[in-house]
């Protein structure tokens, strides 16, 4: 069952919540929930004794930082990032390849 809660912020807190979830692709409330899930994680392996990276929970630097990304990403861009795969490998470019793309990118950045 879903309940409602108020919170109170000042206007500017506000404002720069909503453009956050705007950005996000999310609403306010699902930040809000999901930062409570995060914490609510937190803290039950903080009570049993455990690392939280042990049940996937954010640590305090003790996660790479690709899986602390990953729980912080909103889940539309945490969809969209499984959508695209892996990054392109590394490649080599001969010396005239490598000026071009750098020109290229200069010229439409």
């Amino acid at each position: 069952m879903k309940s409602k809660l108020t919170l109170r912020l000042d206007e500017d807190l506000k404002e720069r919540a909503k453009r956050l979830a705007d950005r996000r692709g999310t609403s306010v409330s699902k930040i809000v929930k999901h930062y409570f899930k995060l914490l609510l994680r937190e803290d039950a392996s903080d009570a049993s004794g455990e690392d939280a990276s042990s049940n996937g929970g954010p640590t305090n630097g003790n996660q790479s930082g690709a899986v602390a990304e990953e729980t912080t990403l909103s889940p539309r861009i945490q969809k969209l990032k499984e959508k695209l795969g892996k990054p392109a490998p590394e490649v080599n470019l001969d010396e005239d390849t490598r000026r071009w793309v750098e020109a290229a990118a200069k010229k439409h950045a």
